[in-house]
């Protein structure tokens, strides 16, 4: 029964999660880019970014929900779910439709990670991580998504890279999350865990990378490489940190790797560049 609730919890999330991050791809993109804190405080006196923001925080709440009954490797991949409908919301709200590119690279990152879920699919966690795996595991994740903010301004994949940054930083959000509502009900334990405020700082981070990253251009690229690393920064830091047993079978380890190749060539397949039709010149 607590499986069940947790992929409802979970489908219910990615489906807020979806239409957040549409509607911040509209609002990001009208803003001036930048990597520091202003950006959200500019995007937070826009009426339809706040709108994304409130369903981002109902979003989150099923997240816990679920991340309190179920493992983390089952409802991060479930929360994937939200892509297909991010872009089509977002191509809505743009009135276009979707290029065929998208199309592909969409499908093709729905079925490696439809693939990828089930074969990452662990037991719950047995072990409470310390201080010092948590700055064990932020230095790791610093390591990592510095070199890919540098990156983000390169002219075909920034957006990938930008997106592969602010999922890193989700994803070990999505596990600080887990550990602080393994204390729901036990309200001073709760206040009490550093887990709780680390998930809050490091929940802010991802929210601010996800806008830089909305900025690079159209929504697929930068949004499929954030649902892809994202869940698999949060399984890695699972086994590592929180002792999540993930299943040895041989089987478990070929659909984990056909979809992880689905999924990569799907987001690769999102990184072309917009057409542009040929601009008419004046004539002489």
């Amino acid at each position: 029964m607590s499986t069940a609730a947790a992929v409802a919890a979970a489908l219910g999330g990615a489906a807020l999660f979806g239409l957040a991050a549409a509607v911040q791809h509209q609002e990001a993109r009208a803003v001036e880019s930048s990597v520091s804190p202003g950006l959200l405080v500019t995007l937070a006196k826009r009426p339809l970014w706040l709108l994304g923001m409130v369903a981002d925080v109902v979003a989150v709440g099923l997240q816990a929900l679920a991340l309190g009954l179920g493992s983390v490797s089952l409802v991060q991949t479930l929360l994937v779910a939200g892509l297909p409908l991010a872009a089509v919301l977002s191509a809505l709200l743009q009135h276009r439709r979707l290029h065929r590119h998208e199309v592909v690279g969409l499908l093709l990152c729905s079925t490696g990670l439809a693939l990828l879920g089930p074969a990452l699919t662990s037991a719950p966690a047995t072990h409470d991580p310390s201080r010092r795996d948590g700055l064990v595991a932020a230095l790791v994740i610093a390591v990592v998504v510095v070199p890919l903010l540098a990156l983000r301004d390169r002219r075909r994949f920034g957006g990938l890279f930008a997106g592969a940054a602010a999922g890193t930083v989700i994803g070990a959000g999505a596990v600080l999350l887990a550990v602080a509502s393994g204390r729901f009900g036990d309200w001073p334990a709760l206040f009490g865990s550093w887990a709780l405020y680390a998930a809050v700082a490091v929940g802010l981070l991802g929210l601010l990378l996800a806008q830089v990253a909305f900025q690079t251009g159209e929504i697929g690229a930068p949004l499929a490489a954030l649902s892809v690393v994202e869940p698999v920064v949060a399984v890695a830091l699972a086994a590592a940190v929180l002792h999540e047993r993930l299943p040895a079978s041989a089987g478990a380890r070929v659909a984990a790797l056909a979809g992880a190749l689905l999924a990569l060539a799907g987001v690769i397949a999102l990184c072309r560049p917009e057409e542009r039709r040929p601009e008419k010149t004046a004539a002489v």
